[in-house]
C-alpha cells in the first residue's frame, strides 16, 4: 500500500500545497473523513503520475526546430 493509505497529508505537503494538506489533516483527525481523505490524496497522486507521463511523451516526441526552414504557408479561405 502506498504512504497515501496511512498520511494522505503528507502527499499534499509534498506537492506544496499547504493548505490543503492542513484541510486533509483535518479530515484524517475526525476518522469519519479518513477514507475521503485517502481518495483524495491517491487522486492527486495519479494525477501527477499521469502528467509526468504525458510531458515525458511530449518531450519524446517533439520535432526538432529547424531554423532554416521556409516558413510555413498560408492559404486564403475560399468564400
Amino acid at each position: 500500500m502506498e504512504k497515501t493509505g496511512f498520511l494522505p497529508c503528507s502527499a499534499f505537503f509534498n506537492e506544496g500545497r499547504f493548505f490543503v494538506g492542513l484541510v486533509v489533516l483535518l479530515m484524517q483527525v475526525s476518522l469519519v473523513f479518513w477514507p475521503l481523505a485517502i481518495r483524495w490524496a491517491r487522486n492527486l497522486h495519479e494525477r501527477s503520475g499521469v502528467e509526468r507521463m504525458l510531458y515525458e511523451l511530449s518531450e519524446t516526441h517533439r520535432l526538432p526546430a529547424d531554423p532554416y526552414a521556409a516558413p510555413m504557408k498560408r492559404f486564403r479561405q475560399a468564400a
